[in-house]
């Protein structure tokens, strides 16, 4: 247990560095005056008060949904490095058998975060308040954020004798 606790303190941090870039990325892609419809600027005559406004609850929308798919992340890239320290693996063979564990949380994680921005953002009402492709380019950031996450942390906190199982893991022995 001494080695699980500061591997999974690692996977939590790498995923709290990568929703504050996530959150800033979307901040300059999406939520700015630029990235709601010409049909509401036109409804609130252009008020930067009332644009300010529906800017901050599309905002909570898109933190909302990136913090709970980062979350869903980083809780499956902490349960597959807990399976592997509780079962580990004798030898390559044994350790690229896990890759298949790997791959259904990977997709696990990516199909959460899919769905949170869908129910959050582009199927919401509040996607008729954006501009076309709007929730879309918040979804890419999102499931980008996701994807680096899951990766980055089970390859680089992976054990050494299960970076093999990660693929690309190769790239992080210490």
């Amino acid at each position: 247990m001494k080695t699980l606790l500061p591997r999974l303190l690692g996977v939590i941090g790498l995923h709290a560095v990568l929703g504050l870039l996530a959150w800033l990325l979307d901040g300059w892609l999406v939520v700015r005056q630029e990235g709601l419809s010409t049909d509401l600027l036109t409804r609130i005559d252009g008020d930067p008060a009332r644009a300010e406004a529906y800017l901050a609850d599309i905002g909570g929308d898109i933190l909302t949904a990136t913090a709970g798919s980062l979350l869903l992340s980083a809780a499956l890239a902490c349960a597959w490095l807990t399976m592997i320290h509780r079962n580990p693996p004798y030898g390559d063979k044994s350790a690229r058998s896990r890759r298949g564990s790997w791959s259904a949380l990977l997709l696990l994680g990516l199909v959460g975060c899919l769905g949170l921005f869908w129910e959050r953002l582009v199927g919401a009402s509040v996607a008729d308040l954006l501009a076309p492709g709007a929730p879309v380019k918040a979804t890419i950031v999102g499931a980008c954020a996701v994807l680096l996450g899951y990766w980055t942390s089970t390859a680089l906190f992976a054990p050494v004798s299960t970076k093999v199982a990660v693929p690309g893991g190769g790239l992080f022995v210490r």
